[in-house]
């Protein structure tokens, strides 16, 4: 009998161990996903249990793979009291190059779930947004652990928390860096990883920022058979970000790796089966082989460039910008005011950035319309505004102001019914008011609304009803910052 239970003891362990040699790394992979973007993880918010759940899985992988935590004994690194990023090293090898190091970072949190119009629970699972992602990088600690004994420089993991509510977990340790921040020589952030079939491509943003490093994703023999490789030298969608942002905001050369926006980006039709996993299998392989060859590259440098989105507001900048909108004239008296019409106007401004304080003095030519019961008046005019800014700080290369100065205008010409305006008599060709407005700064474009008051008269005398007018714009607003 006892040699019976040990014969079915001996079978059940080898059932088990030839099951585990089996298991491949597509396996694994779509294990990964399916678990991270299961609804029982209610779309993993920051913050919320379901993604110390989330973590906790994370940790469980690293732990089975028998990697090390960065600091101290656990891999869980906590920020403002509620979020979790993880962090585990495989250490080098070379007695120098180790003491240097390479990021690799995916975000695990998602965007939750909602409360639909029917009642009922909408979830944001976040398959490819970025369960994918952190697939990826729990199988890249499990293949760089495997060739430890190969790399020269160390390799850092990251899954980020609350990358979705603003890249705070990126952030954090960019601003916050367990190592000499001057030490950590390349960033890759994995996001969105689970779409190749459908894109037909792995994209890499950035390679302008290490030096040659257009050649890197020429060496064929590091691309597994059946991968094609899209490279752009600097990441410049100024709508989109990813966990790049704090480290290339150090100055530390980043890669941004993905499959683009072809999944249901923010929507709840992001779910598990519509992932590409053999896909992802040839990703994690040529990552797994790009990061060996840069950890093992003594020539590796940085180029010393750095993507326009990614660079700190200068203290003095210059601007060209574009305005439409309307106008119409303001009666001091009575209680009708006149009916709008079109405006428009292109200009150029200077700003001097003072931390949450900014002056910008700008030049503009505006074309200004107004209806008038005599006829439409049309003017040209120059226009010097003065505008006093409070800035917001910038967070992922986006700010926002609030900003209100006076400004002058000096109309050199103007019509009624095709007829020139008469300045000497019947108009004023100065006027003088108050500017004001909002706008939002994302890297070098900017967009706002400004309203002009004017608080000088246009006409030199009373109408019927005793009033003057004065001209009223508002103005939507575009620039470009050089």
């Amino acid at each position: 009998m006892k040699r019976k239970v040990l014969y079915i003891s001996l079978l059940a362990f080898l059932m088990s161990a030839v099951g585990i040699a089996q298991e491949t790394l597509t396996d694994r992979l779509k294990k990964h996903v399916y678990t991270l973007a299961a609804d029982s993880l209610m779309g993993r918010s920051a913050g919320s249990v379901f993604a110390s759940k989330a973590a906790a899985y994370i940790e469980r992988q690293w732990e089975e793979i028998g990697l090390t935590p960065l600091v101290g004994e656990s891999f869980r690194v906590s920020f403002d009291n509620r979020y979790i990023n993880l962090i585990a090293i495989i250490e080098g090898n070379d007695q120098i190059l180790k003491n240097e190091y390479i990021v690799v970072g995916a975000h695990y949190d998602h965007l939750g779930s909602k409360t639909g119009q029917n009642g009922e629970t909408v979830i944001y699972n976040g398959a490819d947004d970025n369960a994918s992602g952190t697939a990826t990088l729990i199988e890249l600690g499990r293949q760089l652990n495997t060739i430890r004994p190969t790399l020269a420089r160390s390799v850092i993991l990251i899954a980020f928390d609350a990358e979705e509510i603003g890249l705070y977990g990126s952030n954090e340790f960019a601003n916050n860096p367990p190592v000499p921040i001057n030490d950590i020589k390349l960033m890759l952030s994995v996001d969105m990883v689970g779409w190749y079939r459908t894109s037909g491509y792995l994209k890499f943003s950035g390679y302008g920022t290490i030096k040659n490093g257009k050649q890197l994703f020429q060496d064929s023999t590091l691309i597994p058979e059946g991968l094609h490789l899209k490279t752009q030298n600097f990441e410049k969608s100024i709508f989109t970000a990813t966990d790049t942002y704090g480290f290339a905001m150090k100055g530390i050369p980043t890669l941004a790796v993905t499959t683009g926006l072809k999944s249901p980006y923010h929507k709840p039709e992001d779910e598990a089966e519509l992932i590409d996993y053999d896909g992802m299998t040839v990703i994690t392989e040529y990552l797994a082989n790009l990061i060996r060859c840069v950890s093992t590259d003594v020539s590796y440098q940085p180029s010393g460039k750095i993507a326009a989105k990614h660079r700190p507001p200068s203290k003095f900048e210059v601007a060209i910008s574009a305005n439409i909108g309307t106008n119409h004239h303001y009666y001091t008296a009575g209680a009708v005011n006149g009916k709008s019409a079109g405006a428009y106007g292109i200009g150029l401004s200077a700003g001097i950035n003072m931390g949450i304080w900014g002056l910008r003095p700008e030049i503009d030519y505006h074309y200004i319309q107004a209806r008038h019961p005599e006829g439409d008046i049309s003017t040209h005019r120059v226009t010097v505004p003065l505008n006093v800014l409070l800035q917001t700080p910038s967070v992922s290369s986006a700010s926002a102001a609030v900003f209100a100065g006076p400004y002058y205008s000096h109309i050199f010409s103007g019509q009624q019914h095709h007829c020139q305006l008469d300045f000497d008599d019947l108009f004023y060709r100065n006027e003088g008011g108050l500017s004001y407005g909002v706008e939002l700064r994302i890297a070098h474009i900017r967009i706002g609304v400004a309203s002009r008051q004017a608080l000088t008269k246009f006409t030199r005398t009373k109408n019927e009803d005793g009033a003057y007018l004065r001209n009223r714009s508002v103005f939507a607003t575009l620039s470009y910052i050089f």
